[in-house]
């Protein structure tokens, strides 16, 4: 398991409205669970995950075991996944014109 400093604490940084994780698989627990998930970002090398308060007691709840439903949990495996692809494609993209200058120099599109 990857430790992070923000997971599932609130730091000064952090608002207090938010329980934080960047392990997909708790995500896809709480998620399963109903819980909304308010934001999806990177975090270094990581997406971190934020979803509504209510969350924390959940969080505690997967590492007891408690279990959920298998079709509602692959199901937001599957959503998480895919939305971390989306968010480091996202991230990686350079906007700027010193930038958009120099990928169409690249770039010849067929006649």
């Amino acid at each position: 398991m990857r430790a992070r400093p923000t997971e599932g604490r609130k730091t000064a940084d952090s608002p207090a409205d938010f329980y934080r994780t960047t392990e997909l698989e708790l995500a896809s627990f709480l998620k399963a669970r109903g819980h909304r998930l308010s934001d999806a970002r990177m975090d270094g090398r990581f997406v971190l995950f934020e979803f509504d308060p209510a969350a924390s007691a959940d969080a505690d709840n997967y590492f007891t075991g408690v279990q959920t439903s298998a079709r509602d949990l692959f199901e937001a495996h599957r959503s998480l996944r895919a939305l971390i692809q989306q968010v480091r494609e996202h991230s990686s993209q350079k906007i700027g014109p010193e930038n958009t200058s120099n990928e169409r120099s690249k770039y010849q599109p067929r006649s």
